[in-house]
């Protein structure tokens, strides 16, 4: 299936960008590697077999005259900051992993990447599955990022949930909130298999507008989203800040043609669509080779900005 991106006059266009890496000291000695933004991260994020993995992707791509996923992200969120004509930038990274891209965000911005307007930032990052908070933790104080590491979900209500916990982190990596309105037998399968040989542990779960006030953000300029499925849920949790004009840019990785349809629906009237690629397709954009894409990537920009 071939997606094309929306395109819709004088509002931003999704450009690449070489980058020159920046060398720069890791916080110690040992177990870190330098990112192209400059920053760190732990070596044991990524397993070694993960590693090769994706580059065994990377390569396929190439090799068929294709943009990989992970790169043309990359350029669509360079793109967004590129976008940004004020001083500060404010970034809730939601299903954030170990926190990549509030240290893009960082070191886009310390370290000069590209040229930017913004001089400042500050990042939020949630995840649920425990270790990988840790990482976020880690990530950000011993790098000194101005950001915050939250232990939790994020759907369209408040309350608690479960995640697995397990000794091998990426093993648990990857997951999402599952009601029981959306539960199939293979889920229920995984997640009673998850929840008797793993193990859970209950977590919080926000709202982006809940977490916009108890974090005291005022505005946000970039939500972005990856939380495996429960994408459309998580931007109806932002009704008042969308409302309100509160949300700049939504950078969103879908995981179900439906999701890519239904965000579409639910934010045209405050929203311009800039990139809208379905998940398992080759997405058609401007100015680059076809984008073999695993995961949906949709890119939204505040109307009249």
């Amino acid at each position: 299936m071939i997606s094309v991106s929306a395109k819709k006059p004088g509002t931003m266009i999704v450009q690449h960008f070489d980058v020159s890496i920046p060398k720069t000291e890791p916080p110690q000695d040992k177990g870190w590697e330098q990112a192209w933004y400059g920053y760190h991260m732990m070596t044991k994020c990524w397993p070694f077999h993960r590693k090769v993995e994706l580059e065994e992707q990377r390569q396929a791509a190439l090799a068929e005259g294709q943009v990989y996923e992970r790169d043309f992200e990359r350029d669509c969120f360079l793109s967004v900051l590129a976008d940004i004509d004020k001083k500060n930038v404010n970034l809730f990274e939601l299903g954030a992993g170990w926190g990549e891209w509030c240290l893009a965000l960082a070191g886009v911005i310390d370290y000069k990447i590209i040229p930017v307007v913004p001089t400042s930032y500050r990042c939020l990052a949630v995840e649920g599955e425990p270790t990988h908070y840790r990482w976020i933790k880690e990530h950000l104080e011993s790098q000194n990022i101005n950001g915050v590491a939250v232990h939790g979900a994020v759907s369209d209500k408040k309350g608690t949930c479960r995640f697995s916990v397990n000794a091998a982190p990426d093993d648990c990596y990857g997951q999402a909130i599952i009601s029981l309105s959306d539960l199939t037998v293979r889920n229920a399968i995984w997640y009673l298999s998850n929840f008797v040989f793993r193990g859970t542990v209950k977590i919080p779960m926000y709202t982006i507008d809940h977490l916009r006030q108890l974090y005291g953000f005022e505005h946000v300029d970039i939500v972005d989203i990856d939380v495996q499925g429960a994408e459309y849920k998580v931007v109806l949790g932002a009704t008042e800040s969308i409302k309100n004009d509160l949300i700049d840019y939504f950078l969103i990785g879908t995981h179900n043609h439906k999701f890519n349809d239904a965000l579409r629906q639910l934010l045209s009237p405050k929203f311009d669509l800039i990139i809208d690629i379905y998940p398992n397709s080759l997405g058609i954009v401007d100015g680059f080779a076809p984008i073999r894409c695993h995961d949906g990537i949709q890119l939204y920009k505040r109307k009249n900005m």
